[in-house]
């Protein structure tokens, strides 16, 4: 089937016509998601966005113009930026408890988004994979160790190792950086 006829299916709202773009599109749709977030994102948050691009494709079938692009194109860019607002939006909601500090500064717990928020998670990304990834999984999702191990294939006491060593990293950027404190 061409992108006209499948797009001339939608803009009709036949009755398969989502189906068959589904069917067709969606390990394109999953291979750009995958490229954008990498394993950042969950499966369920992967079928989300999938699920969202098809919505859209299906609510904006009239608006699509097939000599500015293809229907693959056309879900590639929404792909990418419903991607890209899950990741901003796991960034944002952020809940992390630092405690790691000296004995004579005092602990601050990151309860809602704010510059001190916002840049201890800049902080926690200059870790760099699979480490922000550990830490999040961690600190964040409450996620146990032996479960990130598996999730993240990587070795259970180089986890614990990660964890230590980026706990150490974090302390010394965010006291290069007192004045956030």
């Amino acid at each position: 089937m061409t992108d006209e006829q499948l797009l001339k299916k939608l803009k009709k709202r036949q009755r398969y016509s989502l189906e068959q773009a589904i069917d067709i599109y969606t390990p394109y749709v999953g291979m750009v998601i995958y490229n954008t977030a990498g394993s950042r994102l969950t499966k369920e948050d992967t079928e989300e966005i999938t699920a969202d691009v098809f919505i859209g494709l299906w609510k904006n079938a009239d608006n699509i113009d097939l000599d500015k692009g293809t229907i693959r194109s056309y879900l590639a860019a929404v792909a990418k930026n419903c991607t890209l607002k899950k990741l901003q939006k796991k960034v944002n909601d952020v809940s992390i408890e630092l405690v790691e500090q000296d004995a004579s500064k005092a602990s601050y717990e990151l309860t809602e988004p704010n510059a001190l928020n916002d840049f201890v998670w800049q902080a926690v990304a200059q870790l760099g994979d699979p480490d922000n990834e550990i830490f999040v999984r961690y600190y964040k999702y409450g996620q146990k160790l032996r479960e990130i191990s598996k999730i993240t294939n990587v070795n259970l006491s180089t986890v614990k190792t990660k964890l230590l060593r980026g706990k150490q990293k974090l302390k010394e950027i965010l006291s290069d950086k007192e004045e956030w404190l």
